[in-house]
């Protein structure tokens, strides 16, 4: 998705008011920690310029910046200190935009963005939860004036969990300063199993029963 389909794409998330008392999303001084973990420190990560689909074997399809250019790097050392945290982080200018191969019940992350507290002419941070390509919830329709943290102060966590049986499957992230550069990091998420997937194991099981009672 280029820079102005992503724009297009966020300021009518933010009018569409769909939200669901079945998604909570949660802005604070800590998280949940999910079954799936994304920190950028990985052994052997991509770093510099990386490729969106650079982690779709962890089920994240793409992993995208808003100008299309996303970075993974030590941005808070490079940058002389900003309170990013240790090691490396993932940078969206314009915004970071996940999506997820099968259905997530519960999300995490920390992040940083220069855009300061909401205000009517600016400023302020947006989290968009999409499934199926429809916007299901937002921080806007919750209420949920988010002020982001920045140069060591505010919170940083985005925790964002489901109920009833409610799934999604991408977040949208993005700063509503006069130039939003976002960054996440320490990414947790918990999958529900493709239906292929479950079919898989099942067989999987029934083998190994099967040669034990041979």
């Amino acid at each position: 998705m280029n820079i102005n389909g992503i724009a297009i794409a966020v300021a009518l998330a933010a009018l569409a008011g769909s939200a669901t008392a079945d998604i909570t999303i949660n802005h604070g001084s800590s998280a949940g920690s999910y079954g799936t973990q994304l920190n950028f420190d990985e052994v052997g990560g991509p770093t510099g310029v990386v490729d969106p689909v650079a982690w779709a074997a962890i089920g994240v399809t793409e992993l995208q910046a808003g100008d299309g250019q996303p970075i993974v790097d030590d941005h808070d050392s490079f940058n002389g200190g900003w309170g990013l945290g240790s090691g490396n982080s993932f940078f969206g200018n314009f915004g970071v935009f996940m999506t997820f191969s099968d259905d997530v019940t519960e999300f995490s992350t920390q992040v940083w963005d220069p855009s300061g507290p909401p205000t009517l002419f600016g400023g302020g941070l947006g989290v968009f939860v999409f499934n199926d390509g429809v916007e299901v919830t937002s921080s806007f329709s919750q209420g949920l004036e988010i002020t982001p943290a920045w140069g060591g102060i505010g919170d940083t966590w985005i925790d964002i969990t489901t109920t009833n049986g409610m799934v999604f499957d991408e977040v949208r992230i993005l700063g509503f300063g006069f130039s939003p550069t976002t960054y996440v990091d320490d990414m947790s998420w918990n999958m529900v199993p493709a239906p292929g997937s479950l079919a898989i194991v099942g067989m999987s099981l029934l083998g190994i029963r099967r040669r034990r009672s041979a």
